[in-house]
């Protein structure tokens, strides 16, 4: 199998037709480049970016099919930004064509033809589509997380309508946070390192600007010499309100292109959306790993210690119990402060002459919510409290787990809401985090503790935040959605904790 490879069709209208045949043949990029004539006009072109987009998801597996743009030109090289191994054509294709892209091939290049079918091919001549108008700039953007098939669409036909100039805005940090599971959105170099990969792959002719924004209107506010804006369904409003912009500005309004949204045909649950989507892709991260551990030469390698972190009302001991059920042994740090809290311990005491003796109930037991009212309103207090517990309780944590794995346990979870805050994933094998938005955890704070939204938020403020926490996880879970969701994600994690076990004996 070739990691790239080529596909050349003697016209644009049967590509889509070879996709799920060639792709066997191919692990990573497929380029598909057409010969030109009447059946490779842009009205064909057009039609067949939706279709090879649109069935790429399902009929070629991971592969990252390319659509070139530009008509096979036999007197020049062809560049792509990933060298291919293999050349596949159709017999319909001249052969001196073929001849003169085999020759300027690397000497190395395998070539094998695939058959073609008339009948199919007749059959979506039928209807070339709608009429392509070009344009001299053009521009687009969103938020492009994971390049998917659905982005393909988009940046195609907006190359495909620009003669000289595409410039794409990228949404920056700013403008991501009401995204699902914004946290797992690639930095925005990374994303924009792939548009430009991507666009200059299917047509190096043109000029391309990928830049940042940081509001929906990027530089087509200012800018004279954009014609064309290119957006999908759900992105056209931001294209009314430029347009209103650039008449206050006295410019030219643009030319508003909408592409539909693509259907996703290989939807894995029913809390997925139904078309193809850069949330769809995060949701299926959530239970991965998404990180390497790293060797941890600090602690025993027996017991595999999974440090779990997660915010106030995130779900974290949902997800323990689940992971419970796996088989994996329990200490919750929490329920160890608890503990250490109870009256005639030494911690119970100290609190007491740290925070004054109003914490400490006519019972002798720690106030919590009264201790809480004083520490989630100061930080200092809370620093406070902190340098106090976190000692007593790692000690006490550490201590347990050794005794589980004396006891034969091979997986021991360490659940704790400060285990980013504390380093205490530093004493771990593997970092897993729980997430949920933080409306939700403040919702659930006020139903499950009878606090009011300010006391909720001051509460879910006062822990590490969902983006901190995923910066250091190996595996994400978020038990926003249904419990059988929620369970898919545990199966995920489990399932690989066991191969990498395997594997580590």
């Amino acid at each position: 199998m070739a990691n790239n490879g080529l596909l050349l069709v003697s016209n644009a209208a049967k590509a889509h037709r070879y996709c799920s045949q060639v792709s066997k043949y191919v692990k990573n990029v497929l380029y598909i480049k057409f010969n030109s004539g009447p059946d490779s006009s842009l009205p064909v072109i057009n039609k067949q970016i939706i279709n090879i987009y649109t069935k790429a998801s399902t009929q070629c597996g991971n592969v990252d099919v390319r659509l070139m743009l530009k008509p096979i030109n036999s007197q020049e090289k062809l560049k792509t930004n990933r060298p291919y191994e293999l050349i596949m054509y159709d017999r319909d294709l001249a052969k001196d064509v073929v001849n003169s892209l085999v020759n300027n091939a690397p000497p190395e290049t395998q070539v094998q033809s695939i058959d073609s079918d008339k009948s199919v091919i007749s059959k979506l001549l039928t209807n070339d589509g709608e009429a392509v108008k070009t344009y001299e700039y053009v521009a687009l953007g969103g938020t492009f997380d994971r390049l998917h098939n659905g982005h393909k669409i988009l940046l195609s036909q907006a190359a495909l309508r620009a003669t000289k100039h595409v410039t794409v805005g990228v949404t920056d940090v700013n403008m991501i946070q009401s995204k699902t599971l914004w946290e797992l959105i690639e930095p925005v170099e990374i994303r924009m390192k792939a548009v430009l990969d991507f666009l200059t792959d299917i047509n190096p002719d043109l000029e391309y600007n990928v830049c940042p924004i940081q509001d929906v209107y990027g530089p087509t506010k200012d800018d004279p010499r954009f014609q064309l804006i290119v957006v999908s369904e759900e992105t056209k409003r931001g294209a009314l309100k430029i347009n209103e912009k650039r008449k206050e500005k006295g410019l030219q309004p643009l030319d508003v292109y909408t592409i539909g949204m693509a259907e996703e045909l290989d939807q894995q649950s029913t809390e997925e959306e139904a078309k193809v989507s850069s949330s769809n892709l995060r949701m299926r991260l959530l239970g991965t790993l998404l990180r390497e551990p790293k060797p941890n030469p600090n602690i025993p390698d027996w017991p595999y210690v999974i440090g779990l972190a997660g915010g106030i009302a995130s779900g974290k001991s949902n997800i323990t119990n689940k992971l419970k059920l796996k088989g994996a042994a329990i200490v919750n740090c929490d329920i160890i402060a608890h503990e250490l809290y109870e009256p005639g311990l030494p911690l119970n005491r100290t609190i007491a002459e740290a925070f004054g003796d109003d914490v400490i109930t006519a019972q002798g037991e720690v106030d919590r919510r009264k201790l809480g009212s004083i520490v989630f309103s100061d930080k200092d207090q809370l620093e406070k409290l902190n340098q106090l517990v976190w000692p007593a309780v790692v000690e006490e944590a550490q201590r347990r787990v050794r005794a589980l794995g004396e006891q034969g346990y091979k997986v021991v979870v360490m659940e704790a809401a400060v285990m980013i805050r504390a380093k205490w994933y530093t004493r771990c094998h593997q970092l897993w985090a729980v997430i949920v938005p933080p409306a939700e955890a403040i919702k659930r704070l006020q139903e499950r503790n009878n606090l009011t939204e300010e006391e909720a938020k001051q509460r879910v403020s006062a822990q590490p935040s969902n983006a901190e926490q995923v910066a250091q996880a190996n595996v994400v879970f978020s038990p926003y959605w249904s419990y059988e969701y929620t369970q898919v994600q545990i199966d995920r994690a489990w399932e690989h904790l066991q191969n990498y076990l395997e594997c580590r004996k």
